[in-house]
């Protein structure tokens, strides 16, 4: 039977697994030894890319039988469990070795010149996890560094923003800042005024405001000082002017009252001699009764005279108490006013310090977002699987990744070239070491995000 496969083959295929085996399984190292300093070769990191490993999917096409064609997931036992076959090992070895092998297992009994294609239809993806824009997993390309990582990962971040964003959360702090420090000003230069009206001074400064804002703010209250004086003066001044009329008023009745008061004497005087000599028979009776009149009308005008004063006492009381009331109410006003006044000034000194600590650290934040500086280094770990366990160790920008890799991005700790507090249950640092080693925390920019 012809065999139409085209397939590369590799006849270096145990040598090139017996240096890969090397540089996999590297034997642990003790808690005081270093890693190897120096990036494995870049061409074996490549060849062992296309090594067979658990989770990845292959594709195997057996010409003739459907029922065996299909795709296929290596276990974590780095198993194929096929059909007829049952599990065939292939764990690091590449596609062409592996495809031997179920050739050879097929043939063994099972079908006769069996004709098999197997490809790598999908590997382990690498997963970009910390500081960076979009966490997750990520399909892995041959040649895949850690820079390359980063990028699909959407470039560098600090905690959970982008350098973009972070900008923005800076200015907003700062104008929240700023917004406070006028509100402040603003809400002083209220108080002082209120004060001056609480207290019924005719003026008002301050020594402790300086500045052209606060000079504005200044001039804006001491002229709404003026406005609110004059408005009380012209109110309370008509209520003044009302009630000087009617005590003028009660003046002159009281003087009437005085006179009607003696004409009403003179007149019953008159009625008491007239009627002695009317009772003598020496006084007519007509003009006693002309006296008795002239009597009663100034009786008469005598209580006219008392009800206007009664009136008058009645509508100067109640001026009086209207104008202690308008007075009042303006004191209450800028006592109310004052209160609440110097209730927005405690809330915003006390807002203060928090806008500023809220400022420094958005800066700080964005200082360490944008490189250049040993503050602004970033520290990058690789988790490798290896032989069933899982081995941590530093790398660089420049470090070739493998599939199924985890690159964890973190700040490195201020002043210190080692990284950041690593988060419990991760792989413990110092075990052996497959790839590179950096030698300090890596400069890290935003690649999504242009500063």
């Amino acid at each position: 039977m012809l065999d139409f496969r085209n397939h590369r083959r590799f006849d270096g295929g145990f040598r090139l697994g017996l240096i890969l085996s090397f540089l996999l399984a590297g034997t642990p190292l003790s808690a005081g030894e270093q890693a190897p300093p120096t990036d494995p070769d870049p061409a074996a990191m490549a060849d062992a890319a296309l090594l067979l490993s658990s989770g990845d999917k292959v594709t195997m096409v057996v010409f003739g039988q459907t029922d065996l064609t299909g795709e296929y997931v290596v276990d974590a036992a780095g198993d194929l469990n096929l059909p007829l076959v049952g599990r065939v090992r292939v764990a690091g070895l590449s596609p062409e070795q592996a495809e031997t092998l179920v050739r050879t297992r097929l043939n063994d009994g099972y079908l006769r010149s069996a004709t098999v294609s197997l490809r790598l239809a999908e590997m382990k993806p690498v997963y970009v996890l910390g500081e960076v824009r979009s966490p997750g997993s990520y399909t892995y390309r041959y040649g895949l560094t850690v820079l390359g990582a980063v990028a699909l990962a959407g470039g560098g971040r600090v905690g959970d923003r982008s350098i973009t964003e972070i900008k923005g959360e800076v200015l907003a702090a700062r104008e929240r800042l700023r917004g406070l420090e006028l509100a402040r000003l603003a809400q002083r230069a209220r108080q002082l005024r209120l004060e001056a009206q609480r207290d019924g001074r005719t003026s008002f400064v301050s020594d402790e405001l300086i500045g052209p804002e606060a000079a504005a703010l200044m001039r804006g209250e001491q002229e709404i000082f003026g406005l609110q004086r004059e408005a009380e003066r012209s109110e309370i001044g008509l209520l003044r002017q009302q009630v000087e009329r009617l005590e003028t008023e009660r003046a002159a009745l009281t003087q009437q009252r005085a006179l009607i008061e003696e004409q009403v004497k003179l007149t019953e005087a008159q009625v008491r001699n007239y009627t002695r000599l009317s009772d003598n028979g020496h006084g007519l009776q007509s003009v006693l009764v002309d006296r008795q009149r002239e009597n009663a009308r100034v009786r008469a005008e005598l209580a006219r005279i008392d009800a206007e004063l009664a009136r008058n006492a009645t509508s100067t009381g109640e001026l009086t108490l209207r104008q202690r009331d308008t007075e009042n109410g303006f004191r209450r006003r800028v006592v109310s006013d004052l209160q609440a006044t110097r209730q927005q000034l405690l809330e915003t000194e006390a807002s203060l310090p928090i806008a500023r600590d809220l400022l420094e650290s958005r800066s700080r934040r964005l200082a360490a977002s944008d490189g250049g500086s040993e503050a602004n280094s970033w520290s990058v770990e690789v988790t490798r699987t290896q032989r069933d366990r899982a081995v941590t160790f530093q790398a660089s920008l420049t470090s070739l990744l493998l599939p199924g890799d985890v690159v964890q991005v973190s700040p490195a700790r201020p002043g210190s070239a080692e990284p950041a507090p690593r988060k419990e249950g991760t792989a413990t640092p110092g075990a052996a070491s497959p790839g590179p080693v950096s030698q300090g925390p890596v400069k890290l920019r935003s690649y999504a995000e242009t500063p």
